[in-house]
């Protein structure tokens, strides 16, 4: 082959020129996969972040409308009133009302209901204490609610957790929340009596 003829094969030895890549790759001993978790921890920090934007992490209308309950502290100053005695139910009160799917199993007067029940939870300390709770006397009384979007009746068939009720606060089946208040507020204050 003469020394002016072109050469047009590609010399199969040549090496491309390192990038920080395929440094960083030499330099440590698991460097391919330290960069790619790396890229996923990346992924992951701008899916949050976009998520977080979007009020995923409040109590905002996505949340609500995926479902999820509207646990949490108590926002409204409650109180109650009245005694409850077997026969006799003269209580009344006013606090927070939020929402829940009382459809997971038996409530605790003993009972088995749906979200499209009119039902209510009675927080805690208005329930009592009973070594068994369906014992309670509160357990099928009929109470009058009112919210900011109007009155409707239900019977409390359940207890809520001290955590997420005080005193006066109930914790209602989405059919009874949905005709006293909005669904994309989540927690409310309601009057509540008996019926």
């Amino acid at each position: 082959m003469p020394d002016d003829a072109i050469v047009t094969e590609r010399d199969p030895l040549i090496i491309p020129p390192p990038t920080v890549w395929t440094r960083f790759n030499e330099k440590h001993r698991f460097g391919k996969l330290m960069l790619v978790a790396a890229g996923c921890l990346g992924i992951i920090v701008v899916m949050l972040s976009v998520l977080g934007g979007l009020g995923v992490y409040k109590n905002t209308r996505y949340r609500n409308q995926v479902g999820v309950s509207s646990i949490g502290k108590t926002k409204y100053k409650g109180d109650s009133w009245g005694t409850a005695k077997p026969g006799e139910f003269t209580m009344g009160g006013q606090g927070d009302a939020t929402y829940y799917d009382p459809g997971v199993g038996y409530t605790s007067c003993g009972n088995l209901f749906t979200a499209s029940d009119m039902i209510v939870a009675l927080d805690g300390y208005d329930y009592g204490s009973y070594a068994d709770p369906n014992q309670s006397p509160v357990c099928g009384a009929c109470i009058i609610i009112t919210g900011p979007l109007g009155s409707t009746k239900a019977t409390i068939q359940d207890m809520c957790p001290s955590a997420s009720c005080g005193r006066g606060s109930l914790d209602l089946s989405p059919a009874v929340f949905a005709k006293v208040g909005d669904f994309f507020d989540g927690r409310i204050p309601v009057n509540w009596t008996h019926c």
